[in-house]
């Protein structure tokens, strides 16, 4: 049995969308590993631990509530920008560099001496974003399989 050209596009086209499902479930649990170790180290004050001379460097850390403003915008520009995706149904690509991003704010946190008192908040909007990409991911491939079986249903 031969390939035809359709077959061979729509599996390229597979793989490429598996891939960026791996791509951001691998990058899900990166981040569930590194809210784990922050867990564990959430009664640490990164600021405290570090040297005088350090600390003069550094300056004061910032307040609690101005990192939790820093998170919220975050949280509602991702958010926007991952639902007018979905609007505008173009296709998920791999964003790596929202792992850093959300894990960061654990960093501030620590950094504050307020890891503990905002753990949740910071895990709750990753999961949250990270559900609304994976949210994306099914729609796209939920509607390009659909537009694949043509319009009587047949492939």
């Amino acid at each position: 049995m031969g390939y035809s050209k359709v077959d061979t596009l729509q599996n390229t086209k597979s793989n490429s969308e598996s891939n960026i499902q791996n791509q951001s479930l691998i990058s899900f649990v990166i981040f569930l590993l590194i809210s784990i170790c922050a867990f564990t180290f959430r009664d640490f004050n990164l600021f405290e631990s570090a040297s005088e001379p350090i600390r003069q460097i550094l300056g004061y850390p910032p307040p609690a509530y101005l990192i939790s403003v820093a998170l919220a915008v975050y949280c509602f520009s991702s958010a926007i920008l991952t639902l007018t995706a979905i609007a505008n149904d173009t296709q998920p690509t791999p964003k790596w560099n929202h792992l850093g991003y959300r894990s960061v704010f654990f960093v501030f946190y620590c950094f504050s001496g307020a890891i503990a008192a905002n753990f949740l908040p910071v895990l709750l909007v990753g999961l949250g974003l990270y559900g609304l990409d994976q949210g994306h991911i099914w729609l796209h491939d939920a509607k390009e399989s659909h537009q694949s079986k043509g319009l009587l249903g047949k492939s």
